[in-house]
C-alpha cells in the first residue's frame, strides 16, 4: 500500500456547497432573461448549459464572451449595462457560498495540515465563479490551486489531475482524490492513478448514491481516517 503525501480536493459541493436545504443559497426565481436579453429563461438556460465545457476549459475567456455568443447565434443585441449587470449579479451570487464554510471542513483541514500533508485543489470552473476564493477561510491551507478555466482543460481530463501532482512533487499513487463526484471527477483522478474518494456530505443521498465504484465518505473526518489508514 502507498503511502498517501497528498491530498486533492474538489471544490463545490465538496469544500464549499451554494445549496442549504435543498435550495441554492442565492435564489435565480426573480431573474428574467425574456425582459433582460429576449430569450426565455429556459432556452437560456439550456444554451448556458451547451456551452459548459467551453465555460470550463476557458474556451469563452469571460462572461462577456459567453453572452455575446448566445446573442450573437440567435440574433439578439448585446446592451453593454445589461450583460455588466448580470455579470456583477453572477459574481455576488457566487461570492455567497465562500462566505460560510462548514467547520467540519476547516477542522479537516487543519488536522491534515498538522500531518504535514500536501493539499490541492482542482475547480472546474469560470472567472467569475471563483472570486471569493483569495478572501476565503479555506484558501490559506492550499499549497496548489488550479482553476480549469486557467489551464485550458477540466476534470476528468487526466492532464488537470497530472497538473496538480506536478506542482505538488508527488506522484499520482500516493495521492488521495475527493470530490462529490460530479463531471465524472472520481472516475478521472482513478485513470490519473488515484485512490478517489466521494465526498458526500453536501450531496443528497438520491443524487450520491448515483455513483457507484468509490468509497464514500459521508462526513469529512471520515477522511481523516481514510488517511490515517493509508499510512
Amino acid at each position: 500500500m502507498a503511502q498517501k503525501e497528498a491530498i486533492i480536493f474538489d471544490l463545490f459541493e465538496t469544500l464549499i456547497t451554494e445549496f442549504a436545504n435543498g435550495r441554492r443559497k442565492v435564489s435565480r426565481a426573480s431573474r428574467d432573461y425574456g425582459s433582460l436579453i429576449g430569450l426565455s429563461n429556459s432556452e437560456f438556460q439550456q444554451q448556458w448549459n451547451e456551452r459548459q465545457e467551453m465555460r470550463m476549459n476557458g474556451g469563452y475567456p469571460t462572461y462577456r464572451a459567453v453572452m455575446m455568443d448566445i446573442l450573437e447565434k440567435n440574433k439578439l443585441p448585446y446592451v453593454e449595462h445589461v450583460i455588466e449587470a448580470l455579470y456583477q449579479e453572477r459574481i455576488l451570487e457566487k461570492r455567497v457560498p465562500f462566505m460560510d464554510i462548514n467547520t467540519d471542513v476547516i477542522d479537516l483541514l487543519k488536522l491534515l495540515k498538522r500531518k504535514s500533508i500536501k493539499l490541492g485543489l482542482i475547480s472546474n470552473c469560470t472567472e467569475e465563479e471563483v472570486r471569493g476564493w483569495a478572501e476565503c477561510p479555506l484558501a490559506g491551507y492550499f499549497d496548489e490551486v488550479i482553476f480549469s478555466y486557467q489551464v485550458g482543460y477540466a476534470k476528468p481530463d487526466i492532464a488537470i489531475y497530472q497538473l496538480a501532482c506536478s506542482r505538488l512533487e508527488v506522484n499520482p499513487k500516493h495521492c488521495m482524490f475527493v470530490g462529490d463526484g460530479g463531471s465524472n471527477e472520481l472516475a478521472g483522478a482513478r485513470s490519473a492513478g488515484m485512490d478517489a474518494y466521494q465526498a458526500a456530505w453536501y450531496v443528497p443521498d438520491f443524487i450520491s448514491s448515483k455513483i457507484s465504484g468509490f468509497p464514500r465518505l459521508a462526513e469529512p473526518n471520515e477522511l481523516y481516517k481514510q488517511f490515517l489508514d493509508k499510512q
